[in-house]
């Protein structure tokens, strides 16, 4: 091991493999620092998917059907209601995949490229010279070891290592996520009691619960998945009301995972001096399910080639880095900030009411939540039919005034949060009137853990 590098990338997942392959690419000295051993590397979860076009889109490893990570793949997909009914299909053509052994396949990517990767170096303390970060102290077995790099990404996940150990004023946020700014979730990997007449390879989602359908590996016919708010205790409450609405057929459950991920706005900076925050750690996860692994990625593809440049053309200063932050927030961040407020209203309602909006396609539209990866593709006509029904439902007291209230404020909020978003500085001199406004903006679009289900 070197005692200098160009990147030092705390966290070994997903992001953090990435993001080591395409610096490593690029030419530049990388050095991988993951607190698990390979063995144990990402194993909170057994299957996660990915899109088919998203293998593409930022060159993952390939997979067949031959290959160990492989579980299955699908291509059938839709949003239902509370009483599983009106199903909106969404784009879907997915893999399966083993997430333990793909992640060992990014790796591996990355060492080829050039990186190194040191399992069990678990980060403990970033270095400063002259009130810049620049470098980091990491455990390795017994003993502490400090390396120098120009650039230090913080990869570690929901933990967000380096992020928090940062001081106040050095030009990211440094608070933790709480328990109501993130989703716990649930698999439960099920075997129905009758056997099914073929393989299940199609995926249902409930938005009302927050809970999926998907299917799984050879141990179970599906995976039962829930994310809820504020605790797993509620989630198993909530649970309970979803298994009395939507009548699966008979089934066991083989085994469980649990895990937590955020549920709330990116950052609203993920540079300064020296540093870049991807993924996770970064709170990057789309809104429609909380899914964060091609989400970050879209970021980290913007990083890679502004880091890149950075260090090409001297330090990484914030200065230099800044570009990470305009092209993101401009671009996925918008799409993102318009949404969550619109989803996290849209799901204050009682069931009869989600039932209503389901029915006649306000809201839970195929366009929006079929769409949502590319933008919205509502216009003018389909707003003005959703108006027609809002007013339908009010009459016929299907909808109640504070549930068109949510409604309108979530579409309200959103919007103003998007243009703000189109407007994010070009240059660190206007962030701070920029972040005075998002942090009003935001306060008055709540969050999804403010509100219950109904029991």
């Amino acid at each position: 091991m070197k005692e200098q590098y160009d990147v030092v990338i705390v966290g070994g997942a997903s992001a953090g493999s990435w993001f080591a392959r395409a610096m490593a690419a690029r030419g530049h000295s990388v050095l991988v620092l993951e607190k698990s051993s390979r063995d144990d590397l990402s194993r909170t979860y057994d299957v996660f998917h990915v899109d088919r076009a998203d293998i593409d889109r930022f060159d993952l490893p390939r997979v067949t059907p031959d290959d160990p990570c492989w579980c299955f793949a699908f291509t059938e997909s839709a949003n239902y209601s509370p009483f599983d009914r009106y199903p909106k299909p969404t784009h879907a053509d997915n893999i399966g995949l083993h997430k333990h052994a793909y992640i060992l396949k990014m790796n591996d990517a990355a060492m080829a490229a050039g990186a190194e990767v040191r399992y069990e170096a678990a980060f403990k303390a970033p270095v400063f010279t002259g009130g810049k970060l620049t470098g980091v102290t990491f455990t390795e077995g017994d003993k502490d070891v400090t390396v120098r790099c120009r650039l230090c990404v913080d990869c570690s996940g929901i933990a967000s290592v380096v992020r928090h150990s940062l001081p106040a004023d050095y030009g990211v946020e440094t608070a933790l996520l709480t328990d109501k700014d993130v989703f716990f979730v649930k698999l439960r990997y099920i075997k129905f009691k009758e056997p099914l007449q073929e393989k299940w390879l199609r995926s249902k989602c409930w938005l009302y619960f927050k809970t999926w359908l998907s299917p799984s590996d050879d141990s179970a016919d599906a995976i039962l998945g829930m994310g809820s708010s504020n605790s797993f205790a509620e989630g198993e409450q909530v649970y309970e009301t979803f298994c009395r609405h939507v009548p699966l057929p008979p089934y066991d459950v083989v085994r469980t995972e649990q895990g937590v991920t955020p549920y709330h706005r990116a950052l609203y900076s993920f540079v300064a001096d020296g540093f870049l925050v991807l993924g996770d750690a970064a709170a990057v996860t789309k809104p429609t399910c909380g899914e964060g692994v091609t989400a970050a990625l879209a970021a980290a593809q913007i990083a890679a080639e502004v880091a890149d440049a950075a260090l090409n053309g001297g330090e990484p200063t914030r200065e230099l880095l800044w570009p990470v932050n305009t092209r993101y927030q401009r671009g996925q961040g918008k799409e993102f900030a318009l949404l969550l407020p619109v989803f996290a209203r849209a799901l204050r309602h009682r069931v009869r009411a989600n039932e209503y909006l389901f029915k006649h396609d306000i809201i839970f539209s195929e366009k929006i939540t079929g769409g949502a990866e590319d933008g919205i593709a509502l216009n003018a006509a389909d707003a003005a039919k959703m108006i027609w029904y809002i007013l339908r439902g009010f009459a016929a007291g299907d909808l109640r005034p504070g549930e068109i209230g949510q409604i309108f404020a979530g579409g309200l909020h959103g919007l103003r949060l998007s243009l703000h978003y189109g407007k994010y500085p070009e240059a660190p001199a206007g962030f701070d009137k920029w972040k005075t406004r998002a942090d009003r903006l935001w306060r008055r679009a709540g969050r999804i853990s403010d509100w219950r289900n109904d029991r």
